[in-house]
């Protein structure tokens, strides 16, 4: 690599984290090449004491942006989680990056953006936008196909309970692991893009819920229940529950989308963009079965 500094915010983060990971160990990007943000330095001590260079970055305070970016070539934005809406402080990011001299953006978004009924994909939409109408010349908009991840993080009743509601049918979502997209968003900075691109980063089998509930019990031993539900039932059935509107509503779009097939797709560019295949749902199972099992009482 040349002298080029590369720049990861949310480097505290899940994804960022294993960013940064293989950014060292995968890709031979010097220590001095790198630079990470945080909201609190201390709590990346650890790449400090190897010659990171730690910034604090505050998305609220569009200056210390400019600060924090200033000197990096290559800069991946991953999208912040928040509990309140995220389109400001992505707004921020994008116009402290140019005014910092950014040459090259990454950016973490979501499988169609702009057609889809999730509650927060205007937020991914007004970031792209905003990054296509920059003067910032390159940018690589990767549209992450949802996490393997998400089951035991936020959907871990499934396991728990035994039953799986759904209201997204027979919809098809090709999804993929963590550590994957994190490859691939450090391959994307490593070798930038040349102008806009936006690239779909989907698994390499497209599934339905039951069919994933079908590999879920061949690897772990469960018997997931499938309960197919329209969305105004799967909404009911979340208020007795006593969820918040926000997480029912999250839930229910979340299911909309993939009934649709907004997240149905091939590995294509995925494999492209990394020289590697994506690991499997199945696999993936086997890598986390311990966890997982855990999680069911087995």
């Amino acid at each position: 690599m040349s002298d080029r500094k590369i720049l990861v915010t949310g480097a505290s983060g899940k994804l960022g984290k294993q960013v940064v990971s293989y950014l060292l160990e995968d890709f031979a990007v010097s220590p001095s090449q790198l630079i990470v943000t945080t909201r609190k330095a201390e709590s990346l001590k650890a790449l400090a004491d190897k010659g990171v260079d730690v910034r604090e970055a505050d998305f609220a305070n569009p200056d210390s942006l400019v600060e924090a970016f200033k000197g990096a070539s290559s800069l991946l934005l991953i999208s912040i989680d928040a509990a309140g809406p995220r389109t400001q402080p992505h707004l921020n990011a994008v116009a402290a990056a140019e005014q910092a001299g950014v040459e090259h953006i990454a950016y973490t978004s979501m499988p169609a953006a702009e057609q889809s009924p999730v509650v927060f994909a205007h937020e991914h939409e007004a970031t792209e936008k905003a990054i296509k109408d920059s003067a910032i010349a390159n940018a690589t908009i990767m549209r992450n196909n949802w996490y393997f991840e998400n089951i035991p993080e936020y959907f871990a009743s499934i396991l728990q309970t035994g039953h799986w509601l759904t209201s997204a049918e027979e919809g098809r979502s090709a999804q993929l692991s963590r550590k994957d997209l994190a490859y691939a968003a450090a391959a994307a900075l490593v070798s930038p893009a040349k102008g806009i691109v936006t690239l779909l980063l989907n698994g390499g089998k497209s599934q339905t819920h039951a069919e994933m509930a079908q590999l879920m019990d061949k690897v772990l031993g469960t018997s997931i229940n499938m309960v197919n539900l329209t969305d105004d039932q799967y909404q009911s059935q979340l208020e007795t529950f006593g969820l918040p509107e926000p997480i029912i509503a999250l839930c229910t779009t979340m299911d909309h989308h993939n009934r649709e097939n907004l997240s149905d797709g091939t590995s294509e560019a995925f494999e492209q963009l990394t020289g590697r295949k994506p690991q499997s749902f199945e696999a993936w199972l086997e890598a986390n079965k311990t966890e997982l099992q855990k999680l069911a009482n087995l």
